[in-house]
């Protein structure tokens, strides 16, 4: 873990990276000390207020401060894309690995499920999913979730097939271990780098289907604040307050970039050819 660290304050953009990614973590945290700490708290009077002293990125189009409603939608946003990358790694992962280990029926099941899912462009199956299952933020990481899972199901069966093969587990079925056991301890073990780094690009790619679906209505719902259902919502008035979409896109932008940098310098660390 001490070499990871190192290597990342080494690695340029993983130093980037991370530096972006701590200092939206640090305001995020601190917001309620350096904004009013009420994102849903209206105004009207001085809705589309150009930024100032008393409003840093200026008011929307409630009155609502764009600082503490960028800052508070950003908890949202990350929470939902981080849990959503979580639900589809131990899920795609998990089905993954048995299938490259075991084979038969259930490999072949589970991979023609996998192709189905596929086979549909992944933001128009989560717009499909969400619009089923309801508007929400819960919802839409559900929907979201689903269509993750088959990419590191894939991963993970190439994998498990190809560590499955090696000298030292062939060895551990000569030897009688058992086979839980040697998936687990041998094949996902050995086999797992390549998620990681998927996992960490799988994030920014997770925000920008969040804010899609906020974008439509199908995530977070008024007056939650939301990056995408904050675009959307003052969309109509991007010619006289162009800082209200500004600072929503600017910080999926930064989010999105911090992770992608993140996961280039973790694929660096990883690969051992490097």
């Amino acid at each position: 873990m001490t070499r990871f660290f190192q290597h990342m304050l080494v690695h340029r953009g993983g130093r980037a990276g991370v530096a972006i990614l701590g200092i939206m973590l640090i305001l995020m945290t601190i917001a309620p000390l350096v904004t009013s700490g009420v994102p849903d708290h209206m105004d009207v009077p001085r809705m589309l207020q150009a930024p100032s002293l008393t409003h840093p990125l200026g008011t929307d189009l409630f009155g609502r401060d764009v600082l503490t409603r960028t800052l508070y939608g950003g908890r949202h946003t990350l929470a939902i894309g981080l849990g959503v990358v979580t639900i589809a790694f131990i899920v795609g992962v998990g089905v993954g690995t048995v299938a490259g280990f075991r084979g038969g029926l259930f490999d072949a099941v589970s991979m023609r499920i996998v192709d189905a899912v596929l086979s549909f462009p992944a933001l128009v199956l989560a717009i499909a999913l969400a619009a089923a299952l309801g508007p929400g933020l819960l919802d839409a990481m559900l929907a979201i979730s689903i269509t993750m899972i088959p990419q590191f199901a894939r991963l993970s069966r190439r994998q498990a097939q190809h560590v499955s093969g090696m000298l030292y587990v062939e060895a551990a079925r000569v030897l009688g271990v058992g086979g839980l056991r040697i998936m687990v301890r041998h094949v996902l073990r050995n086999g797992i780098s390549p998620m990681l780094t998927l996992a960490s690009l799988s994030v920014g790619s997770a925000i920008l289907q969040v804010s899609s679906l906020g974008f439509l209505g199908l995530g977070a719902q008024p007056p939650s604040a939301e990056w995408g259902a904050d675009i959307a919502a003052n969309l109509d008035y991007v010619r006289v307050a162009p800082w209200v979409l500004m600072s929503a896109g600017a910080a999926i932008m930064l989010t999105v970039l911090s992770f992608n940098l993140i996961a280039d310098a973790m694929s660096d660390y990883l690969n051992p050819n490097a």
